[in-house]
């Protein structure tokens, strides 16, 4: 019994713990061996294809780890065998080439995937028969692409026969092997060209984070003329479960797995390592589930670390079930946690006459806008200290606080809102109470999110204040949200206790962009009464705060000298 053989009886008999979509998998192929003995039947399986790629995968070397600093040979494990077993083992009848055009991976991070498909692509470029391969590693850009290429392009120098039947072209980008006419280089969506290609084999590195199909397509359709073409696909799962990859080849996979599709895409391979639904990611028994090489390149400390951390920190939940269970979740997370915010409440200091660094959101005209005054700490202080105001239209105040389910009437006796005339709010209230503030306290910057702002910005310019446009996006708000919460947790900020701004924190979530930028988001559009205005205000202050202490100017100290 070979490994791969092995494997498939382990699955069936639950020697291995696996997830519904491994096991399905496994069935699949055992369905299919049966069915294969019907003449009707257009595949038939040849064992000696797939065993004759894994042995040459297994006469390349390792290129990362420890394994690779005595350029130790890949053993390729009994699951990644398995793969293998389906994909090159089964054949048409007709033509005697492949069946599989097309192969889906989906396994969490640190499992050898990269490792597996550069195999898969060396054997593809030199041992498949075809003349003039042209092996493509593809991504959204040409930076991602690369990294697949790299651990290519990275055997030529372990393995001592590729390096004498190939060449490889850093500058260039490209591998060559004269025997079969062939190439292996990276494209990104943002290469020069992505016309003419011919492609034999296309290794499609981390597809969750391809925004469109337009790669997959454009590869798909060079194609064409090959007789035994592969479109190879390997990826973790994402964050945004509207990607092409979840939608339609996740999807189109565990149709295929569920037998609920009708056709059946006979063409296509599918295997997916996550967790069952109702599995607790917390629990260890079930880590190997998505993680088939536990033990081997994924190491179980490690695991347990980054749990630990998604616990006592709620916004690397989603980053930790994503990437290391293979969990699709959405772009956002819960954040602050009400104790941790609750535990930043502290007496105030006097802040008359003080420095201090103004956010701005206005948001809508007909929703909740924000000032916020950050003041830096001084003397013996630890504390950054916040100023809020918070403004709102006054008709329908009563519809506002049933949808909203805050009480806004009681805030604005209190004196935490400022409730303007109309359906709108008007700029003006907002601009009276800068320049009030102004007139207290030493602001020295505003930031402002340039948004629907131009008005009041320069109004408040041609007044004599120092407005900073501050960019929503992840790469401008990312550094600023991580400072604010480590802040929070560190109990470095005084809040004052005041309720709109707590409230406003609970409502907050984080988005992140899959590459551990992260930024403030409001939830679910569907669901009303959510407002973050003010947290997205007092990131921006706080960033100015911390950006600008301990600057001062010189003139400060003596006076201008002429030259």
């Amino acid at each position: 019994m070979t490994e791969a053989e092995g494997y498939i009886d382990d699955v069936l008999n639950g020697r291995i713990t696996v997830c519904k979509w491994v096991r399905l998998a496994v069935q699949r192929h055992i369905d299919d061996l049966v069915k294969s003995s019907n003449p009707d039947y257009p595949f038939y399986f040849d064992p000696s294809s797939p065993m004759r790629k894994i042995r040459f995968s297994q006469e390349l070397r390792h290129i990362e780890g420890p394994l690779a600093n005595n350029h130790l040979k890949i053993k390729l494990e009994p699951w990644q065998q398995f793969i293998d077993w389906c994909i090159f083992g089964w054949k048409r009848k007709d033509t005697g080439g492949r069946r599989f055009t097309k192969a889906y991976v989906e396994v969490a991070r640190k499992n050898g995937k990269t490792t597996m498909a550069a195999t898969t692509a060396w054997y593809c470029s030199m041992m498949d028969g075809e003349e003039g391969p042209q092996v493509y590693c593809v991504a959204t850009k040409l930076d991602q692409a690369k990294i697949a290429w790299d651990a290519i392009k990275a055997q030529v120098d372990y393995q001592p026969l590729l390096r004498t039947k190939t060449k490889a072209y850093k500058q260039g980008l490209t591998i060559t092997i004269p025997e079969t006419h062939g190439v292996i280089k990276p494209i990104g969506r943002d290469s020069k060209t992505q016309d003419g290609l011919n492609p034999s084999f296309v290794l499609v590195d981390e597809y969750h984070a391809h925004p469109t199909a337009e790669m997959l397509n454009v590869m798909q359709n060079g194609m064409g003329a090959r007789s035994q073409p592969l479109m190879y696909i390997i990826t973790t799962a994402g964050f945004d479960k509207n990607s092409p990859c979840y939608q339609e080849e996740r999807t189109l996979v565990t149709g295929l797995l569920e037998k609920s599709l009708d056709p059946c895409p006979e063409n296509v391979f599918g295997i997916i390592f996550t967790l069952d639904e109702g599995d607790d990611w917390t629990d260890e028994s079930v880590w190997i589930k998505a993680n088939p090489n536990l033990g081997i390149s994924v190491n179980i400390d490690f695991l347990r670390n980054q749990v630990t951390q998604a616990l006592a920190l709620p916004r690397k939940q989603n980053d930790v079930m994503t990437k290391n269970f293979n969990i699709w979740t959405q772009a956002t997370t819960r954040w602050i946690s009400a104790e941790s915010w609750d535990e930043c409440n502290f007496e105030f200091p006097d802040l008359i006459g003080r420095e201090c660094y103004g956010g701005l959101d206005l948001s809508t005209t007909t929703d909740i806008s924000a000032f916020v005054l950050c003041f830096p700490p001084v003397d013996l202080e630890k504390k950054y200290t916040f100023l809020y105001r918070f403004f709102i239209p006054g008709d329908n105040i009563l519809e506002r606080e049933r949808v909203d389910k805050v009480p806004y009437s009681l805030w604005a006796s209190q004196g935490f809102v400022t409730i303007t005339p109309g359906n709108v709010i008007d700029y003006d209230f907002i601009e009276s109470q800068v320049m009030e503030d102004a007139k207290d306290y030493v602001v020295k910057e505003i930031a402002y999110d340039p948004y629907n702002s131009t008005e009041i910005v320069n109004h408040l310019s041609d007044e004599g204040m120092n407005m900073l446009p501050f960019r929503q996006g992840f790469m401008s708000m990312s550094a600023p949200t991580k400072d604010f919460e480590k802040r929070v947790l560190g109990k470095e900020l005084n809040h004052g206790n005041n309720p709109v701004i707590k409230w406003m924190v609970s409502c907050t979530e984080l988005k992140t962009d899959g590459t551990d930028n992260i930024k403030p988001d409001k939830p679910d559009r569907t669901r009303t009464g959510k407002r973050i205005d003010g947290v997205v205000a007092s990131i921006m202050a706080l960033d100015r705060a911390v950006q600008n202490q301990g600057k001062s100017s010189v003139y400060e100290d003596r006076g201008v000298r002429a030259i």
